[in-house]
């Protein structure tokens, strides 16, 4: 599948709005995430900006973690 650039904005705004249904691409391509777990969306957004590089390497992605002790 050719994802576009639109197509990975919508799914950021989606990850970073903490929505629980993203829809994405149009006519035969069109797509719908609901209720996935926020590590299978970045795994789809790693993979889709890899294959507009042109790369079928996922990218790396280091999140930091903070526990207060509470």
């Amino acid at each position: 599948m050719a994802w576009t650039q639109a197509d990975i904005d919508k799914l950021k705004v989606g990850i970073a709005s903490g929505a629980r249904r993203i829809e994405y691409g149009s006519g035969e391509t069109r797509r719908v995430l609901e209720n996935r777990p926020l590590s299978e969306l970045w795994q789809i957004l790693a993979e889709m900006e890899a294959e507009i590089r042109g790369s079928n390497q996922p990218t790396n992605r280091r999140v930091a973690g903070y526990n207060s002790g509470l």
